[in-house]
């Protein structure tokens, strides 16, 4: 069985964020393929990682994490994740993340992500 405790630490990251939290996630080598609506992804190592969730999410004014968790599958951690964030352009935008994590030694080292990408939405009350 995976350990999971990287993954949700991970989550936290996401939710908080924080670009070094989520960058600490990963090992020195790990690959994000992310399928995302408008093109495939593919980043390796912890600080090109972090950058993408810098590019996907600090843009937004408000970011609200409203679900998230994270669940052992064999020899792979599931993580998936709804949020709302306000895009100043846009307005209130909805997204989904479904990822599969492989944890090596304490650390994400592959995290493939498909993403359900921003879909004009408003907050829920």
């Amino acid at each position: 069985m995976v350990e999971t405790a990287v993954v949700e630490e991970l989550l936290d990251a996401i939710g908080a964020r924080d670009r070094a939290r989520i960058a600490a996630c990963f090992a020195p080598a790990a690959k994000l393929r992310a399928l995302t609506p408008h093109q495939v992804r593919v980043l390796d190592g912890p600080e090109a990682i972090a950058g993408q969730y810098v590019y996907w999410l600090d843009t937004l004014e408000s970011f609200v994490l409203v679900s998230g968790d994270v669940t052992a599958i064999a020899d792979r951690a599931r993580l998936r994740y709804r949020f709302y964030g306000r895009d100043p352009a846009k307005g209130w935008q909805e997204n989904e993340h479904t990822a599969y994590a492989t944890v090596e030694n304490g650390l994400v080292a592959a995290l493939n992500l498909t993403c359900a990408g921003f879909r004009p939405s408003e907050l829920p009350g």
